[in-house]
């Protein structure tokens, strides 16, 4: 029984996790909606929207992935910028 029950709450915890993101995601397109009505141009809510996600996730990625930085070559570099160049 007790097996059971745990089973449920993973379960449970799942779709839990899964409504919040939707529900975020959908609070997001609704304020963008009424930004964009209100008269704000497209291109600065989108500049808004990538820099308030670099501030977010660039902290998270220093703090995850700070034992397995890869080296920083002339390579990478290169690949980087054409990555950047042709999106």
């Amino acid at each position: 029984m007790g097996n059971k029950l745990w089973e449920m709450v993973e379960k449970g915890k799942v779709v839990t996790v899964l409504l919040v993101v939707q529900a975020a995601l959908a609070g997001v397109i609704v304020f963008y909606k009424l930004a964009v009505v209100d008269g704000m141009s497209m291109r600065v809510l989108i500049a808004y929207r990538f820099i308030f996600a670099t501030a977010c996730v660039t902290p998270l990625a220093f703090v995850f992935e700070r034992e397995s930085k890869a080296k920083l070559t002339r390579k990478v570099m290169f690949l980087g910028c054409l990555s950047g160049l042709f999106g």
